[in-house]
């Protein structure tokens, strides 16, 4: 199973339907939370009706998830592709006025038999007999969200990326990047608004499916005309560990030589697990890097000042000439590659790939 997301995870101590070929071994997950993580709940009622309060629940929710997500990780490191016998327990640890939740998570990791009718419910809507009223709101909210983001109407406020983030409101993406562009461009001038803003905008990102983030990302990247939204795009790929070779692959052989360079920086990023086959694509990233980058401006040779003899110097793409052999463009700034000088370059790409490669074979069997 390529995609930890899609590990399943059952309550039951036993596949009820489906066949198990191997048990492999318990696997657990452990999250400590602070007491500051309910502050809203805890610093005041203001959402509490019928004795129950909104954001508290949020908050335990969110726990859960992400410990059945860091389950889903584990399982998938050791080669499972479903988790039995879920429990998941809280307990409160206090001390000199202080106090935390302890969240633990433990499942066995097991071997089913592949089946693709078992993802077809992450493919469609659930159909129910009967809808709660919880459900039909939190649909209203959701397209109003998508409605006002379309019309650039919709406030980002703390309460809309919490919603937009939980229910993976993936529909205002284009929205937020056009909402956001003049912070991501102009970062230095922006600081403050900028964290706040990478902060919620990772967030968003991270708790999409992982088949919605990567197309997302990498497919905005390939289109995007602003070149600084598009690098910006790259950084959450990198800070996400959200590497992937095929779409990674599209840039690489993108007509666009500035696409190029995001796809040959992309390909030093990491994705959060490796087998034999991710060697497999970075052999052949690297046999086509070799290929492509080549050299863009061409070598020729210049008559030197009170001298009969001809020196080799090379001009570059952007019209400058008679450029010293190994000096950067003094009009572009590039190289002869078209690299810049704080750029990694191809060569330097490759050797990357290379350390990745050996540092993968030392734990694949």
């Amino acid at each position: 199973m390529a995609n930890p997301k899609d590990i399943l995870v059952l309550t039951t101590s036993s596949a009820e339907g489906l066949k198990i070929k191997k048990h492999l071994k318990p696997v657990s997950a452990h999250i400590v939370a602070g007491t500051n993580l309910f502050s809203d709940f805890l610093g005041g009622m203001a959402d509490v009706f019928g004795g129950r309060s909104n954001t508290y629940q949020k908050q335990l929710s969110s726990l859960y998830n992400e410990a059945i997500e860091r389950i889903k990780y584990n399982t998938h490191e050791i080669g499972g592709n479903c988790v039995i016998g879920l429990n998941i327990d809280m307990d409160e640890i206090s001390g000199k006025g202080k106090s935390m939740f302890m969240l633990t998570a433990i499942g066995t990791a097991i071997i089913i038999e592949k089946d693709e009718d078992l993802n077809l419910l992450s493919h469609t809507k659930e159909k129910f007999e009967n809808v709660g009223l919880e459900r039909i709101n939190n649909l209203r909210q959701r397209r109003e969200i998508i409605d006002k983001a379309e019309k650039r109407e919709l406030t980002y406020d703390d309460e809309t990326w919490s919603f937009a983030t939980s229910n993976q409101v993936y529909e205002i993406f284009p929205f937020i990047l056009r909402r956001y562009s003049n912070i991501i461009e102009n970062i230095n001038s922006t600081e403050d608004l900028y964290n706040k803003f990478n902060k919620n905008f990772k967030n968003y990102i991270d708790a999409l499916e992982e088949n919605k983030k990567i197309s997302l990302l990498y497919d905005t990247i390939e289109n995007e005309s602003n070149q600084k939204i598009a690098l910006y795009l790259s950084k959450v790929i990198n800070e996400l560990n959200l590497f992937n070779h095929e779409k990674n692959e599209v840039l690489l052989k993108n007509s666009d030589f500035k696409k190029q360079k995001i796809g040959l920086k992309i390909t030093t990023y990491d994705k959060p697990f490796y087998n034999k086959k991710d060697i497999e694509n970075f052999d052949l990233a690297k046999t086509f890097i070799s290929s492509t980058f080549k050299e863009r401006g061409e070598f020729t040779t210049k008559k030197q000042i009170l001298s009969s003899k001809e020196k080799d110097v090379w001009n570059c793409e952007c019209g400058n000439k008679s450029v010293e052999i190994g000096e950067y463009c003094g009009n572009c700034f590039n190289d002869i590659y078209g690299f810049e000088r704080n750029e990694m370059k191809p060569d330097e790409i490759i050797k990357y790939i290379d350390k990745k490669i050996e540092l993968i074979n030392e734990y694949l069997k």
